[in-house]
């Protein structure tokens, strides 16, 4: 008989212990609104990898310019390659840029040295506000909150959006039009483009997997003149890769760079 009370009294005890496992299961996933789906990709991350593209395009033409950025460290430092692509020829820049706002250029046998804005045309603090600050991930504007259409599988939350508002366009692709160049000079022309170009549509895709952000990008899309057009976009992955990343010492070493090279 004491044996049986025994048992029961575990059967008991495993019974509230199961249930209770059952209860806090449930209590930690919740099903999150559209609104803290956007809170949680919100949340800053430390590094990653982030790509800006540019692609001009006619009929029989295009050319595409695109920085691939990885990100992290203390100070947050980037390494960029840098790519154009255009007549089927594919050009590539490996570079480094640091807090001090010094520009590390790979010259193959050799690393060189500039200062980024005298180089580019934008600073240390621009690339800053572009990949880790940018507007349309951390401060989205109240039209592209609204726009948002979220799915659910599971603990992974999809939103996505098409956009028509020209303010929220122009806003989309101005830190890509400030930091995805190579001289004060190509800035300028994206500038042009986007005066005279016709905003068409911007879309939209946000992906939030447990309680962070897994991706985001969007692409804006213009139409300049009858025979043009253009499109430019940003996105992230791999968030939480780079914490340590660090500027190699054989590019801090590198050499001045030449003054007939500053100007491309």
């Amino acid at each position: 008989m004491k044996f049986k009370k025994v048992l029961l009294s575990i059967g008991v005890v495993v019974a509230l212990i199961s249930s209770g496992c059952s209860k806090q299961k449930k209590q930690a996933d919740p099903i999150l609104t559209k609104t803290q789906v956007i809170q949680k990709s919100q949340k800053s991350f430390k590094s990653g990898e982030a790509k800006q593209i540019v692609n001009l395009k006619t009929d029989t033409s295009s050319q595409v310019v695109a920085s691939n950025y990885s990100f992290g460290g203390d100070p947050t430092v980037f390494h960029v390659n840098y790519q154009t692509e255009a007549k089927g020829k594919t050009h590539n820049m490996d570079e480094w840029i640091s807090n001090t706002g010094n520009l590390y250029i790979n010259g193959q046998s050799t690393w060189y040295k500039t200062e980024i804005e005298k180089m580019s045309g934008h600073s240390y603090a621009d690339v800053l506000d572009a990949v880790l600050n940018n507007e349309m991930l951390m401060n989205p504007p109240k039209g592209l909150t609204d726009a948002y259409k979220m799915k659910r599988s599971g603990k992974t939350y999809t939103l996505t959006a098409k956009i028509t508002d020209k303010k929220i366009m122009k806003a989309a692709v101005a830190p890509i039009f400030t930091t995805n160049t190579q001289s004060p000079q190509q800035q300028k022309i994206y500038q042009k483009l986007a005066k005279v170009g016709k905003f068409e549509d911007m879309t939209v895709k946000l992906v939030v997997k447990g309680t962070k952000l897994s991706t985001f990008s969007y692409t804006v899309n213009l139409k300049i003149g009858k025979m043009m057009k253009m499109s430019a976009g940003q996105s992230y992955s791999n968030l939480g890769r780079h914490d340590f990343l660090k500027v190699p010492n054989n590019a801090l070493d590198g050499k001045p760079l030449p003054k007939e090279n500053k100007k491309k």
